[in-house]
């Protein structure tokens, strides 16, 4: 048996060189035709690589001294060098712009198929002596190579040439994409597997180059365009940089390169842009809801960018709101009580101011929690200012929704009244008297159950849940009890009519009459007034009490008779009758006159046959029954004619002339000075802002009195008192031994056990 014969280092080498070295180098430098996309040139049969993979396996698996592996290694990273040396530099000198780039391109794609061959002749250098050396692989050399005897060599040449092409892109031009994708991804591959290369060979001068370029584009944009103008300038040049991203640059420049541009185009020129003419202000002024979105989706990306934008949008928002109040306010003082509280138009004017832009933080500020803010503050500011003496924001606001809840002509839909409640709610949320609006609106909720004259108890129930929701249960729980107590009168009602129809009384009775029987505690407060009634009414009361008595010991009635309806048959003449729906009062009145209407009678003798000690209801009732010239049941004789006050000195009579082309009348019943009781609010008040304090200080044991009153009015959601009423409630609850101040700090309290 023959051992195998010795392959020395240079007969072996030049095998590999001449097969395999020297063909790979002549199809590089195109002296192979004929080739195809379909059939490429093929450069080597199995037999000529099995022979080239076999030399190099024998000389790496010699033993010692003719074992060649190192040189074999070695030898690979010099023909990689010398082919670079004699073609690759040569063909890349002097070469610049676009024609280097495509040079490198194709050279650095000949260096890959290099390498790839290279690898699969010297694979089992890679399998062994790679591992066991612990030296780079092969294709590791081969990129290392490349990169220190070509691209340090044209490196400043090829970015140059690079920002050059981007330039020209972001100019407009058109470009060859797969060049420059061809190229960063070079910068990515030389990295082997990191991107130190790409970032500080490129990005980092590419990032300068970046900012460098919008810096001179962002100064003349601010010179020559118009605030909308600009940010959709601005907004091109953040997709554009993105779109290039994804074009040819390494997913990692993504944030950076984005940052950049924000900060040049957006961040640096943000003060001055919004110091223009067309900025902000005449954006909202003129509703440009395609810019003012495009403004925020940009300023957005600025860190606190948006934040004296909504700044510039409380103070519009405020300046709006306060012209709206100060033409109300002008107006307010040439209108009677009762037109300022009928007129729809001003509160109806701030609900389309609200809607308006809370529609713009909506669509073009995509529910930004810091534009709610800044339009809660705006309304906040002039739905709590001081519109009139006479007038407040609680009262008006407590009087349109009486107005949408209330039977009318031009009724609304359910839909229709459901929807301008829920804008009611909202605006009402900014109004700082919450407890002052509950009061007088549970004042006219009152008068609308108690007169039948609400439009829908579904919607009165929808208003008080939606009140409910903004504010608690505790805010609403007297007008939810209003409803049910009027659920509950209504089947005491029926009860009463059932046991009526079996009694003997019913045949004594000359009147058809209702009660309804009302909780005190949930109801307004209502003045009782003694008053001389009939002997009709007076046996009605009776028989109710017999019957109410029969259900109940607990309880006693005491009846409001100023909120009792009546129904008075007037025939003026003959041929004629008219039915008038009057209060009790009014009806008490037009009685005296039933027996003989050629009777007249002066004020003092009405005042005595009604048993009413309150002179001034009593001119308010006559008003309405001779003054209003659609009513004018009651003729008036008076010094005055004209007058439309009612004397001491008056006297009336029936006023048999009476015509109407309506059979039923409603009789309006006196206006009254206040809808709400103000001691009682401010009772209120005192007695929340004490339990406040004490709630306060029992979890806190000890406070100063700043703490102490920061603290109370954080509690108080429903009303803002004074800090000098905060005070006085500390002192109050000092004297009752609730608190005391600190023996060594006046300002500090202790809360006593």
């Amino acid at each position: 048996m023959s051992l195998p014969s010795i392959v020395q280092l240079e007969d072996g080498w030049s095998k590999i060189q001449n097969n395999g070295i020297a063909v790979l180098e002549k199809f590089l430098d195109g002296g192979f035709q004929g080739g195809t996309k379909a059939q490429p040139v093929k450069l080597f049969s199995k037999e000529d690589y099995a022979n080239l993979y076999t030399t190099v396996y024998n000389m790496c698996t010699q033993r010692t001294p003719n074992n060649w592996s190192e040189q074999l290694y070695k030898r690979y990273g010099e023909a990689l060098v010398n082919y670079i040396n004699l073609q690759v530099l040569p063909a890349l000198k002097d070469k610049r712009g676009n024609a280097l780039l495509l040079e490198l391109k194709a050279r650095w794609t000949n260096h890959k198929l290099y390498v790839k061959w290279m690898e699969k002749f010297f694979m089992y250098l890679d399998r062994y002596f790679v591992k066991l050396q612990s030296v780079d692989p092969l294709n590791t050399k081969g990129i290392q190579v490349f990169r220190d005897f070509v691209f340090e060599a044209v490196k400043g040449e090829v970015r140059t040439a690079l920002l050059s092409v981007i330039n020209s892109q972001r100019e407009g031009e058109q470009i060859d994409v797969d060049l420059v994708k061809s190229i960063i991804d070079m910068y990515i591959d030389l990295g082997i597997g990191k991107v130190n290369v790409y970032v500080t060979e490129f990005e980092e001068q590419f990032l300068n180059a970046t900012v460098d370029y919008y810096l001179r584009q962002a100064t003349s944009w601010l010179s020559e365009d118009s605030f909308p103008e600009f940010m959709r300038k601005a907004e091109d040049a953040v997709f554009s940089e993105d779109k290039r991203v994804d074009a040819y640059l390494h997913r990692s420049t993504q944030p950076k390169l984005k940052h950049v541009v924000i900060q040049t185009v957006l961040a640096s020129p943000q003060s001055k842009l919004l110091e223009k003419s067309t900025g902000v202000v005449y954006l909202l002024e003129n509703d440009k809801r395609e810019d003012l979105a495009r403004m925020h989706r940009m300023f957005n990306l600025v860190e606190g960018g948006t934040a004296p934008i909504a700044q510039s949008f409380r103070g519009f928002v405020t300046s709006k709101g306060m012209s709206v109040v100060d033409v109300q306010a002008e107006r307010f003082k040439d209108m009677s009580k009762n037109e300022a509280l009928s007129d729809t138009k001003f509160i109806q004017s701030l609900l389309d101011l609200h809607d308006q832009y809370k529609s713009i933080v909506t669509e073009c500020f995509n529910h930004d929690s810091l534009f709610q803010k800044a339009l809660k503050e705006a309304f906040e500011v002039f739905i709590n200012r001081e519109i009139s003496p006479r007038y407040n924001f609680a009262l008006l606001m407590s009087s349109f929704c009486d107005r949408i809840l209330k039977k009318r002509k031009d009724t609304l839909t359910e839909d229709d009244v459901e929807k301008l409640l829920a804008k009611m709610v909202d605006l009402f949320s900014f109004l700082t008297d919450k407890d002052l609006f509950v009061e007088i609106y549970r004042n006219l909720l009152a008068k609308r159950l108690l007169y039948t004259s609400s439009s829908s108890e579904d919607a009165e129930k929808c208003m008080i849940a939606k009140l409910k929701l903004k504010c608690g249960a505790q805010f609403t729980s007297k007008l939810e009890g209003m409803i049910t107590d009027l659920s509950i009168a209504s089947e005491t009602e029926k009860d009463f009519q059932t046991w009526l129809a079996d009694r003997e009384e019913k045949k004594d009775l000359a009147l058809d009459f209702h009660v309804t029987v009302l909780t005190t505690g949930f109801w307004p407060t209502y003045p009782i007034q003694d008053v001389r009634l009939p002997p009709s009414m007076t046996k009605s009361i009776d028989v109710f009490q017999t019957f109410y008595q029969g259900r109940t010991q607990h309880r006693r009635l005491q009846w409001v008779h100023m909120l009792g309806q009546a129904e008075v048959v007037f025939k003026p003449q003959a041929e004629k009758k008219y039915f008038l729906n009057c209060n009790t009062f009014q009806a008490l009145i037009l009685l005296l006159f039933a027996n003989d209407t050629a009777v007249d009678m002066d004020f003092g003798r009405i005042k005595m046959a009604l048993g009413f000690q309150d002179d001034a209801m009593i001119a308010k009732l006559l008003a309405t029954l001779c003054i209003n010239p659609k009513c004018r049941i009651l003729n008036r004789t008076s010094d005055g004619e004209k007058a439309k006050t009612i004397s001491s000195t008056d006297k009336f009579s029936a006023n048999m002339t009476f015509s109407s082309p309506r059979r039923v009348l409603k009789i309006p019943g006196p206006t009254t000075e206040e809808t709400h009781n103000k001691e009682r609010i401010e009772e209120d008040r005192s007695i929340a802002v004490e339990a406040a304090i004490v709630r306060i200080m029992k979890a806190r044991k000890t406070l100063s009195h700043q703490q102490l009153v920061s603290e109370v009015l954080k509690q108080l959601a429903f009303f803002q008192p004074n800090p000098k009423v905060i005070k006085s409630r500390i002192e109050h609850l000092i004297d009752r031994e609730y608190l005391e101040r600190d023996t060594n700090n006046a300002s500090q309290y202790k809360y006593l056990a």
